[in-house]
């Protein structure tokens, strides 16, 4: 239930911001709001649909081709939709406007879903080497966050002073559901938060937790609904205002009195009697020409196996990120019989403290399967791994505090 929570909040953030960027577009540039009509909002919403079926193909195709199948369909569904939902505009640039824009906006959703599949790789691969500078791919589309609220804002703002009651009504419905679907959201991930860095109490009440948590949240939703109803209740009362029909009054006066004749006494023209008569422009050689033709082929040539190349890569990156219910799934390929003996490849000799610290991070791999935390002491890391009470883990930390630290702990004194 939790994850459907989550899952269902991304779809809800992702498709109210770009819902909200066509009607607040034609408010700017179309000043005849008659000719879009008041449910063009409605329309947008459409753009629902991509963004629940990419994100059930990004998670469950395990190939790339597969999932530009579906999402070239996707595009297609989605264009379809659209022009069927424009034939209420007047106008056929309108129309036009409409479909383009819907159209772009479903294209960036697929890249985006694809960029973030492609992603989970390089996560795992630098969670895996404890990378200290690692930081996990933050997606735009899966995450809502409180100052988006903020956006709603300014297109309420930019609706208010170009005279775009529906752009107001569609941001202020936008910002109501959005605060609601945040607040969900984030109840949710931190309560599994707090659960997670404390697993190890015993008797730990989640349940209980969880019901004391849901209270304050619809203490919090209440207060919401509150304000958002006094907001509601005060559309009518708006006052808006178009910008654009301001205009200045200052006149500049012309006149050719007041300017310079620019043709008196200007005398010759001196760039005529600086180039002079030009001489006659002896051609260049013909072979000229095949060299740089020759390095014309070479470059598309390079280009070409560059760009086969980075294709070949993320199709294959994007096979190894396949999982099922959290589990990742790899292939299991034929070995060769015949085993090629290598000449060992030459490192630079390791130092003491460098040696100790790699031992200390390969004990701690092979007995302690997730990734460490920030704030974790070596104490602390070794108590997790279950090593901290044998002689191994006493001998291994009392090296690792002085490699590390330059001196022994009191403990191993």
């Amino acid at each position: 239930m939790r994850k459907l929570i989550k899952t269902t909040a991304g779809w809800i953030h992702t498709t109210l911001i770009l819902s909200v960027i066509i009607p607040l577009l034609y408010v700017l540039c179309v000043k005849d709001q008659t000719l879009v009509g008041p449910y063009l909002y409605l329309k947008c919403l459409v753009i629902v649909f991509p963004v629940v079926v990419t994100d059930f193909a990004a998670e469950k195709c395990r190939t790339l081709f597969t999932y530009l199948l579906l999402s070239v369909l996707t595009f297609a569904a989605t264009g379809a939709a659209g022009w069927i939902l424009a034939g209420s505009l007047r106008d056929s640039f309108l129309v036009w406007g409409y479909l383009l824009l819907l159209l772009g906006e479903t294209l960036f959703v697929i890249i985006n879903r694809m960029i973030a599949r492609l992603q989970k790789k390089k996560d795992r691969e630098a969670a895996f080497e404890a990378d200290p500078s690692f930081r996990p791919y933050n997606d735009i589309l899966k995450e809502p966050a409180f100052p988006v609220l903020f956006y709603f804002g300014g297109v309420y703002l930019l609706g208010a002073n170009f005279n775009g009651p529906s752009v107001c009504n569609a941001a202020l419905f936008s910002a109501i559901l959005y605060a609601v679907t945040t607040f969900l959201y984030h109840y949710v991930c931190e309560t599994e938060r707090y659960l997670a860095l404390n697993r190890r109490t015993c008797n730990l009440p989640s349940r209980r937790i969880y019901g004391i948590g849901s209270g304050m949240l619809a203490i919090y939703l209440a207060l919401l609904m509150v304000l958002a109803l006094s907001s509601l209740f005060t559309v009518s009362l708006r006052h808006y205002r178009d910008l654009r029909d301001l205009k200045t009054n200052i006149e500049m006066d012309f006149t050719e009195a007041a300017l310079p004749s620019l043709t008196e006494n200007m005398g010759e023209n001196p760039m005529a009697a600086l180039i002079g008569d030009p001489e006659d422009i002896k051609p260049a050689p013909w072979w000229l020409d095949y060299i740089f033709y020759g390095f014309t082929a070479l470059i598309f040539v390079l280009l070409a196996l560059a760009l086969i190349k980075k294709v070949l890569a993320v199709f294959q990156d994007f096979r190894i990120t396949n999982d099922e219910n959290g589990d990742i799934v790899e292939e299991l390929h034929d070995t060769e019989d015949e085993v090629k003996i290598a000449a060992p490849a030459r490192r630079h000799r390791l130092s003491e403290r460098e040696r100790i610290r790699r031992e200390y991070r390969r004990v701690i791999r092979r007995h302690r399967k997730d990734q460490p935390a920030d704030h974790e002491s070596p104490a602390e890391i070794e108590q997790e791994a279950g090593i901290a009470q044998t002689e191994e883990g006493m001998a291994l930390h009392a090296r690792y505090e002085t490699a590390r630290y330059g001196r022994v702990p009191e403990a191993s004194r």
